[in-house]
């Protein structure tokens, strides 16, 4: 698939594509609720999407979150037949300037210690471990890394 693919703020639209990405990609995916909330409360979230040009349809997803003058990284899935090619870096780039230019300190997010591809591109954006929480994920249980950037 080489449509081209805009990155576009998510809007209530893009719920159910953006709840259908989050339950393909997670074993405890996020709530219709929650999900909800990161799209609509923009002065809480910051949601992200890349979507098709002609459809319009979400392809992948980012959720951040300003807390103080941290930026969370909470969620970023990429639909399956589209996945190593740079759509999550683009999300996550988009997302951490946006951090730095509103004047956060630093970006932190936690994933799970044997997700190597999502480690490796973190570390490729500057990410670095600072923390290990045991038993963090479920289904399975395992141990997530805590990973932080700084953004100033």
């Amino acid at each position: 698939m080489s449509e081209e693919l805009l990155l576009d703020e998510a809007q209530p639209e893009d719920l159910s594509e953006i709840l259908a990405l989050e339950r393909a990609s997670y074993s405890h995916p996020w709530s219709e609720d929650s999900l909800r909330e990161a799209v609509t409360n923009e002065r809480r979230y910051r949601t992200l999407v890349l979507r098709g040009a002609g459809d319009r349809r979400a392809r992948a997803y980012c959720v951040g979150q300003h807390v103080a003058d941290e930026l969370h990284v909470h969620n970023v899935a990429v639909a399956e037949p589209l996945r190593r090619r740079g759509l999550a870096r683009r999300l996550l780039e988009r997302l951490l300037a946006e951090g730095r230019s509103a004047g956060l300190r630093v970006a932190l997010l936690e994933v799970r210690e044997s997700n190597h591809a999502a480690r490796r591109l973190y570390e490729a954006l500057g990410f670095e471990e600072v923390g290990h929480r045991r038993g963090y994920y479920a289904s399975p249980v395992e141990d997530a890394l805590l990973l932080r950037k700084a953004l100033s």
